[in-house]
């Protein structure tokens, strides 16, 4: 097996102030906050034998390493490797949360090889069909926006473990450093927003698809109509805020994750003014 390795990329923002294209009065600065990045590439062959099955690993891992307010910092730490890398590494550092990932990522995919030295029906069953006992997965994240108190993080996985095909998905948060916490829907939205956001989603599909009547988004691979309300999966940035939906979540498997931007201008009547956002939004 080969030895994991880290390559460090130190990015690190300092205070800029700039226009907003979007406000003209908006002003934007960036954080204070030094991220770093760790990038990891492992594979494992069944029996060490490069002709015999394997798993792929590939993780490109952006953490907050350093940042003016201690506290702060360690909450959004935990809280990067909780949505990155998952929950049972939250008590390590990012290096060690990865490595644990890794070393887990590899140990699942040895109890097949277990079961089928042992003999087991199932997995020599498996075993008659090696591209479907390889294993890959690749899990990026990034920070698209780091500016006026605000971290959006964006969660990529493309991950295959068998089947008729492999899954991808895409998953965005958005933190408030003033106290290091994740900012939820209801924080940014005055109350019963549910139903003027989804007509807003359901116009960008139809938009997206050249559409004009909802009934036709069946004909497209989409759910009902009423499927489509807000999901909670979000990033924002100084122009707007822009959701995902993953594979079927509102479509078949075909059309992928649907992504959808909504500038603050088409909020504004449902956007609460003492939100996180609020500056950034010109309310």
């Amino acid at each position: 097996m080969k030895k994991i390795g880290f390559i460090s990329v130190s990015l690190v923002l300092a205070f800029v102030f700039g226009l907003s294209g979007c406000k003209k009065d908006l002003k934007t600065m960036d954080n204070s906050m030094v991220l770093d990045s760790l990038v990891l590439a492992e594979t494992y062959y069944l029996n060490s034998d490069s002709t015999q099955p394997s798993c792929n690993l590939q993780v490109d891992f952006v953490y907050p390493k350093e940042y003016s307010y201690g506290k702060i910092l360690s909450k959004v730490q935990i809280l990067f490797i909780d949505k990155v890398l998952g929950g049972d590494y939250i008590a390590q550092t990012p290096e060690n949360a990865l490595q644990s990932f890794k070393d887990k990522y590899i140990e699942n995919f040895k109890q097949f090889e277990e079961k089928f030295i042992k003999g087991d029906p199932q997995a020599e069953d498996e075993m008659k069909d090696e591209t479907g006992f390889s294993y890959y997965m690749k899990l990026e994240n990034s920070v698209p926006f780091n500016k006026n108190n605000i971290v959006s993080l964006l969660v990529k996985n493309n991950a295959y473990e068998g089947g008729a095909h492999g899954s991808s998905s895409i998953f965005g948060y958005v933190f408030d450093l003033t106290d290091g916490t994740i900012v939820a829907e209801k924080q940014i939205f005055t109350q019963n927003y549910e139903k003027s956001l989804s007509s807003i989603i359901v116009a960008k599909i139809l938009k997206m698809n050249n559409l004009t009547d909802p009934a036709e988004l069946v004909n497209k691979g989409y759910n009902s109509v009423e499927n489509m309300v807000p999901n909670g999966n979000f990033i924002i940035d100084e122009n707007g805020i822009t959701y995902y939906f993953n594979e079927t979540e509102i479509a078949a498997y075909v059309a992928g994750v649907t992504k959808i931007f909504i500038p603050y201008n088409e909020l504004t009547p449902f956007l609460k003014k003492d939100s996180p956002i609020a500056k950034l939004a010109g309310l």
